[in-house]
């Protein structure tokens, strides 16, 4: 790929005036002024572009592999990752009392779409490390997990998450791995069994790696009330108190993928391997949420992190590629740069927006996820009630973009861009995996709709569409476009009657309401982005310094409102024919064609 310029004013005018009522009500705010905030994103970005973009397409083409029985990331990937951990990124989210910087976790996810533009496969080495840390740090002092907590925080050492087993995907009832008590009676467990697709498995950038299990409590009831969480790791501390026993984690093989080679997806063997359980028996799914609550909320900005790569360089070709003649001013008889046909035009101009909207929608989630452990009681309570809604929304709607946009670039590119001397397709290789991570994007949808929509009996959506009416109310007073206020407003009031009509669905039609659970994911997303560009907008009538270029931002609100946010309606028009789309697909897929044992 070309070079790359990290999006620093897009977050300095996110964080600044966008999202300032979120942002600023964050303990750690009063750390991160503008020029702070601009000098942490301009360094991440800077090292995102030097140390690892240059590497990404070697890294590729050469994937993780095993030598001589060891796992091995790409030639580079050690010297990078050492170097990211010695400049002190890894940190930026540990809380200081761990020696880290106690900023905003919402600051180490922007950090991590820097990273991603970079490569989402060095990208993901560092990032789940994040997530065992703060299930790790949750359980406070004592904890079985101590002795890892100060590797993890640091970056010395990388974590994994393993829940996944050959048998056993969603389903985690039909986890087989067993953690049986210590003969020796010292409080510990010995794992037995194996996990599948764990990312960052085993590698050679760090000298240790740690991981979470979800296992099955030996003589514990069946089911997932029989699930603890354990914590265990690659090696263990001999009498010297250095971290070089073997511990029974084997790395069987890495998988083969359609992307992200870099990435060392692992399949591991525990073969009587010491662990510590972190919690209670049977409490092991909850603590596992914890860590994938984060992998949810994080995930957004890898995918933004490659749509914005993939826009910036769709856009720089476009401007130098010669092909075919003005359709529009016929009198010009020379080629012209494709940027100039006015369907290229569209699809540079729907890449930015749409990448811009969902970095909107994905930053706000993780500022919901920050105030969620705000000291403040009220703002604690809103943010805790609202997150387990916008984090399926986020997740689904944001990554399923991202392919939508990587997809774009290649077509701006047309043949140049399937072959692999730009980089196009191994983007879109890589981001393929997005959608599927931490629970695939209908999975989210139905989390969205089966669990989150009937809540507290509705109480918790009614209070997002609440909120959602009251800023769209107060803003359209401030925008200088009355139109996209109005439109918003009418959106919320679809939004509302729809979510009405699915409430009913789930009492009286579960199929219907399950079958249109995606669309209803979408039709919220576009009333949170609605109202995030609303207040955009709003931002942009005040007599204030901003990062952006105001005439541009305007641009972008209005390609949204005209050429995105309709497709809403397309969305709640799909809702509202729920029965005659039942009856198509009982017919075209009818029940009882399974086969035969």
């Amino acid at each position: 790929m070309r070079d790359y310029t990290p999006p620093v004013d897009e977050y300095r005018f996110l964080f600044g005036h966008v999202l300032a009522p979120e942002f600023r009500g964050l303990a750690a705010h009063e750390r991160v002024d503008d020029a702070t905030l601009a000098a942490i994103l301009d360094g991440i970005g800077t090292f995102a572009r030097d140390h690892v973009l240059p590497l990404a397409d070697r890294a590729d083409a050469q994937g993780a592999r095993i030598e001589n029985g060891l796992a091995r990331a790409p030639d580079g990937y050690r010297d990078a990752y050492q170097a990211y951990v010695r400049d002190g990124w890894a940190t930026l989210g540990v809380a200081e009392r761990h020696g880290g910087q106690g900023l905003p976790l919402t600051l180490s996810m922007c950090a991590d779409e820097f990273l991603s533009s970079g490569s989402i496969a060095f990208a993901l080495y560092a990032s789940l490390r994040v997530g065992v840390y703060e299930v790790l740090a949750a359980e406070g002092d004592p904890s079985p997990g101590a002795a890892f907590l100060h590797h993890l925080a640091s970056g010395e050492w990388t974590g994994t998450m393993c829940l996944t087993e050959p048998q056993c995907g969603t389903d985690l009832a039909l986890i087989r791995t067993i953690a049986r008590p210590d003969p020796a009676g010292d409080g510990t467990y010995r794992l037995d069994g194996t996990k599948i697709f764990i990312t960052g498995g085993d590698h050679d950038l760090t000298d240790n790696i740690v991981h979470l299990v979800l296992a099955r409590v030996a003589d514990g009831p069946p089911g997932l009330a029989g699930l603890g969480l354990f914590v265990t790791a690659k090696y263990l501390a001999d009498a010297d108190g250095q971290w070089r026993t073997p511990n029974g984690v084997e790395c069987a093989r890495l998988e083969a993928k359609m992307g992200i080679h870099a990435s060392a997806t692992a399949e591991l063997r525990f073969e009587n391997s010491r662990a510590w359980m972190i919690g209670e028996p049977g409490k092991g799914l909850a603590g596992m949420f914890a860590m994938m609550k984060l992998a949810r909320i994080g995930t957004p900005f890898q995918a933004i992190g490659v749509a914005e790569l993939a826009t910036q360089n769709a856009h720089a070709y476009a401007m130098e590629r010669i092909q075919g003649r003005d359709a529009v001013d016929t009198a010009e008889r020379a080629s012209i740069p494709i940027y100039r046909h006015p369907n290229v035009k569209r699809e540079l101009a729907r890449m930015r927006v749409w990448t811009t909207s969902v970095r909107m929608l994905a930053t706000f989630t993780a500022l919901i996820n920050d105030q969620s452990v705000s000291g403040a009681p009220e703002v604690r309570a809103r943010a805790t009630a609202l997150l387990p809604l916008l984090m399926p929304v986020s997740k689904a709607a944001v990554t399923e973009t991202g392919v939508d946009v990587v997809t774009a670039a290649m077509q701006s590119y047309g043949g140049h861009g399937y072959i692999r001397d730009n980089g196009v397709e191994r983007l879109l290789r890589d981001v393929q995996i997005l959608p599927i991570y931490e629970g695939t994007n209908d999975i989210q949808a139905l989390d969205l709709v089966l669990r989150r929509l009937p809540a507290a009996g509705g109480a918790v959506m009614a209070a997002l569409l609440d909120w959602l009416d009251a800023e769209a109310t107060a803003l359209s007073a401030q925008v200088g476009n009355r139109s996209v206020g109005d439109q918003t407003i009418a959106l919320l009031a679809t939004l509302r009657g729809i979510t009405a009509e699915l409430g009913d669905l789930l009492v009286h039609d579960r199929f219907a309401a399950l079958q249109s659970a995606r669309d209803y994911l979408w039709l919220v997303a576009h009333g949170v982005m609605s109202v995030l560009w609303l207040r955009a907008l709003a931002a942009l009538e005040k007599p204030l310094e901003i990062a952006v270029d105001a005439d541009a931002k305007r641009a972008e609100a209005t390609f949204y409102f005209s050429y995105l946010a309709p497709d809403a309606q397309l969305r709640a028009a799909r809702l509202r024919n729920h029965a005659s789309l039942k009856d198509a697909l009982n017919a075209l897929i009818p029940n009882g064609r399974e086969p035969a044992e």
